[in-house]
């Protein structure tokens, strides 16, 4: 029986679920991953007052009272203990370099003009001009990158910069199978229809932690209930294919017989076949053997259970405006797919087996049947990871 998309999520909501474990990694192996644990600021960036920009520094009253400085020395990024400043005074200093003590400004080089040591400036120069202050950019103690964030190449800088060298990830391991006596294993060779699906999902996962294929399972009850069962020691369980209601779809009584089904569906297009089980406190989620249902049920679904083991919210959903007008005239709520424009979502055609048009979309958004949706109206997207 199908039930509602609200109730599917209330169950999700609902479930007791074992928290995502985490491990220990290298900053650069870490990148692609998610972050199981906030990562906090270890130090001020930059630790002292420094320069901005090659130039001289100074106290701009004297330089407006006296009209010119003498140079007395120059500063670089490795001096640890920056001289103070003495009256009517500059110094030469280069990006990064420490600011003298009592110095309010940096005049940059191209705005001065230096004869024998005396300095004198032709450019236009402001109080704390090109001085970057202690703790401007990060605070020591502050929030570097919350939990749940994925640790792309453009995090590196300021972790190692920290002087942090491993970070803790989530790692989940996933158990994936696909099912149907006509579908052919990824990775082998014959006859049937390829296993392009698990792909796709093998790859998606990995940010959350280690995906393992077991390859496909017969149309026959034993055989998807001995593959369930090898994915027990895994901590989620996805299977693909074999979701519906015909005689040769196994996988939701199998899992009825091994543990309990929470829903077998739900009242909404496209994702309607995805559902929902638990065997030994384990989530079995159930995929449809279609490219664009599987993935918006795992979004739907997946992404949801995933944020609930994680602890953080996963999933990104965006408020933007219709592309087009659109009447809805299926029996049921339907799932489109969107391709994000700006502030407008354009609808694309839609079908649950559409390869080329799943790599065009940014995300998808659930309409309600028998309505009719006008081209600027208000939706929300859930976006793609």
């Amino acid at each position: 029986m199908l039930i509602q998309i609200d109730e599917a999520r209330s169950i999700i909501d609902g479930l007791k679920l074992a928290p995502a474990k985490a491990k220990p990694m290298d900053v650069v192996s870490a990148i692609g991953k998610i972050l199981s644990h906030d990562v906090y600021a270890l130090m001020d960036t930059p630790s002292r007052d420094v320069s901005a920009m090659d130039g001289f520094a100074f106290r701009i009253d004297d330089l407006q009272r006296e009209g010119r400085l003498r140079v007395v020395g120059k500063l670089y990024p490795f001096q640890k203990n920056p001289p103070e400043l003495g009256k009517n005074e500059a110094y030469y200093v280069t990006t990064g370099a420490p600011i003298p003590i009592g110095a309010d400004v940096v005049a940059r080089i191209e705005y001065t003009r230096l004869d024998d040591d005396i300095l004198t400036v032709n450019g236009p120069i402001s109080k704390f001009k090109d001085i970057r202050f202690r703790g401007e950019d990060v605070k020591r103690g502050q929030l570097l990158i919350p939990k749940g964030t994925l640790l792309t190449p453009y995090h590196l800088a300021v972790l190692i910069q920290q002087g942090i060298s491993e970070v803790e990830v989530v790692d989940v391991s996933f158990c994936i199978f696909g099912n149907g006596d006509e579908v052919v294993a990824w990775g082998d060779h014959g006859d049937g229809i390829p296993d392009s699906i698990s792909p796709v999902f093998m790859k998606l996962l990995e940010r959350f932690g280690t995906v393992h294929y077991q390859g496909v399972a017969k149309d026959d009850l034993d055989d998807v209930k001995k593959m369930l069962s090898r994915c027990l020691s895994y901590d989620f369980i996805i299977s693909i294919g074999g979701s519906s209601v015909g005689e040769k779809d196994f996988v939701k009584r199998a899992i009825s017989d091994m543990g309990k089904l929470l829903f077998e569906g739900v009242s909404t297009n496209v994702i309607k076949r995805g559902g929902l089980g638990i065997i030994l406190g384990k989530p079995v989620l159930v995929l449809p053997g279609q490219i664009v249902s599987a993935i918006t049920s795992f979004h739907e679904h997946g992404l949801h259970l995933l944020s609930r083991m994680v602890g953080v919210e996963l999933r990104e959903f965006v408020r933007v405006h219709l592309g087009l007008s659109l009447q809805v005239d299926h029996k049921m709520d339907t799932t489109y797919l969107v391709r994000i424009e700006g502030d407008r979502a354009v609808p694309l055609r839609w079908g649950v087996g559409l390869y080329s048009e799943l790599s065009k979309a940014s995300g998808f958004t659930i309409l309600k049947r028998g309505r009719s949706y006008v081209e600027g109206e208000e939706i929300i997207v859930q976006r793609f990871l």
